[in-house]
């Protein structure tokens, strides 16, 4: 019965500064999380530059790749964090820009993490033959193999985008994700076969190579206790 116009607009008002408060925390707390997890990949990136030795072994440069990778991952996520809520709605050429990076890197960690566990097997249960299959050569080229499989993962929606959407579309401005920049169902469906095909790949891997190394463990366990 005492509600006013008056009343409307006050309440309006702080329900927009307590959203705005809320996003501008929101931002600040992630890009702080992210400056601080950037400057310890980077830290390990600098490590892994200064002494050779760590050049010089496959473990290594597989992980310093996958550091650096979630570095590329960790800028073009938070850079899209904030570009959704500064400027809400960018023009679909640079999302696109934005997107792919993000993208490729979000494919390459579980690669990455399938090849670790190869060579950590390899180690394990073919050790007379490690140093001549991982060299610091084929390292840097299974790094290759990983982003040219992220690329015809990804690549292929590029195409369709450009196929299928006319060229109003790529000057309009879009909400920026990935759904909305390759909506085509044939991106979809793209998407989802090779979702599920690197899913299961790299699972069936990830358990062989483990699991391998663990009754290789045991069964030199076993051996150890004889002679004790």
């Amino acid at each position: 019965m005492n509600f006013t116009p008056g009343d409307n607009n006050v309440t309006m008002a702080l329900n927009y500064r307590d959203t705005f408060v809320v996003a501008i925390g929101k931002n600040v707390a992630v890009v702080v999380l992210g400056i601080t997890i950037s400057y310890i990949n980077a830290t390990m990136v600098h490590t892994f530059n200064k002494h050779h030795i760590f050049k010089m072994n496959p473990r290594f440069i597989l992980f310093i790749h996958l550091v650096f990778n979630d570095m590329i991952q960790l800028t073009t996520s938070i850079s899209l964090f904030i570009f959704s809520y500064t400027f809400h709605t960018i023009y679909v050429s640079i999302c696109c820009l934005l997107i792919l990076p993000a993208i490729f890197t979000t494919q390459n960690t579980p690669l990455n993490l399938a090849f670790m566990a190869a060579e950590c097997y390899i180690a394990v249960c073919v050790p007379l033959r490690y140093n001549y299959i991982c060299t610091a050569k084929r390292t840097y080229i299974v790094i290759g193999i990983i982003w040219a499989m992220s690329s015809l993962s990804v690549l292929p929606d590029v195409f369709i985008l450009l196929a299928t959407e006319p060229l109003e579309f790529l000057n309009s401005r879009v909400y920026c994700s990935r759904d909305t920049v390759f909506r085509s169902t044939y991106s979809l469906k793209k998407r989802d076969t090779s979702h599920i095909v690197f899913l299961v790949v790299v699972w069936l891997t990830l358990f062989y190579t483990y699991f391998r190394i663990l009754f290789v463990a045991k069964a030199a366990n076993a051996d150890a206790k004889k002679y004790f």
